[in-house]
């Protein structure tokens, strides 16, 4: 990593400003003026360059290019990006078992550094600013501080989920990575102490894996802990059938009864998944302020099935998108999650006003904003608000060009390749596509070094 000396104040003229504001403004011929990590202003490019050079701060020409605010990733555990490709043609439950458990078990600080270090720079390309990771196995102390501070050093907002589980040896899953709720507690108060900022670049949460994962007391232990001390849950939710069988088995209780029951449904929760679900789990989920995210590429990739999103959305839930991890998607890509959300629902439900072009923005914006309590700081282009937006030029990207609206063709036609600038907390990350504090081909060759160490400790092909 490089010292970057910090940029206090910025401008960029010529654009045409996707805003996600409360009335979905398009501005042409436009222009954005920031100072330290906050957007001071808005308006037209003749204004802002008067307003620039009034202050004898640069503007730049971006004539042709399109802002966006900068995309929330829910959903995705960065360390599974050392296992793209194993987890081919597998059904989750096995899945678990063959591709996760393996490296979980033999996971270190070298790993971990290398696969979000990887991970945070595939996310950032396509243009996401705020990314949501569910670290959920943690067979050697300290592993978050790890992650949490290549995330940092990186440039890129975290909610980092300090993920657990209690329960599993009788299925054999590994003891290494079964908890005790109290230990986990500790940590993330730790965490919290040393990383948690003004800056808002890194906020804790707490992730219990799922209901097939914890008992029930370890869930109630959880929500009265995350109560007390106001933390955030995200957890993984009705992804298949298994959460209403287990529950059925263990507890002769439906897992609707079962989660009520945890105290966990409160309007911190983020529930993940959320496939097989329904009128009464909206019902439900809509009275206690539950949030979702939906992994659309993983819930194709593992046959899970179709999670139903427009019934969510006439529910008045807030539906977000996640990637998931790279081990059931094999990329950290947003924008191709964004088009196969759209596409998914109007073929499922054969009906092309399913998901609109500016309803699936919507999620990766404003509404991903929200799910993660933080629509007033991020989501959409407004003045007070963070400086986390990023630069499409279409004329670096053939797929993309022409355009007629703009928003269709990033959802529809998007492509990394024509990110050319991402800006986070204020600060560029990647300027004329380029990282600006990363050496890209060094992470990525530790990258696949760290891959090869892995895949190896954990056998899998001996």
């Amino acid at each position: 990593m490089n010292n970057e000396e910090k940029v206090t104040c910025g401008a960029l003229h010529g654009l045409t400003l996707v805003t996600m504001d409360e009335t979905r403004r398009i501005i042409k011929n436009a222009g954005i003026l920031w100072e330290d990590d906050r957007i001071k202003m808005i308006g037209s490019s003749t204004e802002i360059i008067k307003f620039a050079e009034e202050r004898n701060i640069e503007s730049q020409d971006c004539s042709g290019k399109i802002a966006f605010p900068g995309l929330v990733n829910t959903h995705t555990h960065l360390y599974q990006n050392l296992l793209k490709g194993l987890g081919t043609d597998t059904a989750l439950e096995s899945w678990w078992h063959k591709v996760i458990a393996p490296a979980g078990i033999h996971l270190k600080h070298s790993h971990l550094a290398a696969a979000v270090a990887g991970g945070a720079i595939e996310a950032v390309r396509s243009g996401v600013t705020t990314i949501v990771d569910y670290m959920q196995v943690h067979p050697i102390p300290n592993l978050s501080d790890s992650e949490i501070t290549v995330m940092r050093d990186i440039g890129v907002r975290l909610v980092y989920g300090r993920g657990f589980r209690t329960t599993g040896r009788d299925s054999g899953f590994p003891a290494e990575l079964i908890e005790q709720t109290q230990n986990v507690f500790s940590d993330v108060l730790r965490l919290k102490e040393r990383f948690e900022k003004p800056d808002q670049m890194t906020n804790i949460w707490l992730a219990p894996a799922g209901a097939w994962a914890l008992s029930l007391e370890s869930l109630q232990e959880t929500s009265e802990f995350s109560r007390q001390y106001d933390i955030p849950v995200m957890m993984h939710m009705y992804e298949t059938d298994t959460d209403e069988i287990v529950c059925r088995k263990k507890y002769n209780t439906s897992a609707l009864d079962y989660f009520i029951n945890s105290g966990l449904l409160t309007n911190r929760l983020l529930a993940v998944h959320c496939v097989k679900t329904g009128e009464e789990e909206f019902k439900m989920f809509q009275k206690y302020g539950v949030q979702v995210s939906h992994n659309p590429v993983s819930n194709m990739y593992l046959a899970s099935g179709v999670a139903p999103v427009p019934k969510m959305h006439q529910a008045g839930l807030t539906v977000s998108l996640g990637t998931d991890g790279a081990a059931s998607n094999n990329c950290n890509d947003l924008l191709e999650v964004i088009k196969t959300t759209a596409l998914l629902q109007k073929v499922h439900l054969i009906d092309p006003l399913a998901m609109t072009a500016q309803r699936v923005l919507e999620m990766a914006t404003i509404d991903a904003a929200k799910c993660i309590g933080m629509e007033k700081e991020i989501g959409s282009l407004e003045v007070g608000k963070k400086a986390d937006f990023f630069i499409v030029n279409p004329y670096r990207c053939a797929r993309m060009c022409p355009v007629h609206d703009p928003v269709a063709s990033l959802v529809y036609s998007g492509g990394n390749r024509a990110v050319e600038k991402v800006m986070i907390n204020g600060r560029v990350v990647l300027n004329n596509g380029n990282f600006v504090k990363v050496d890209e081909e060094k992470v990525l060759v530790d990258e696949q070094q760290k891959a090869n160490e892995l895949v190896v400790q954990a056998g899998y092909f001996s």
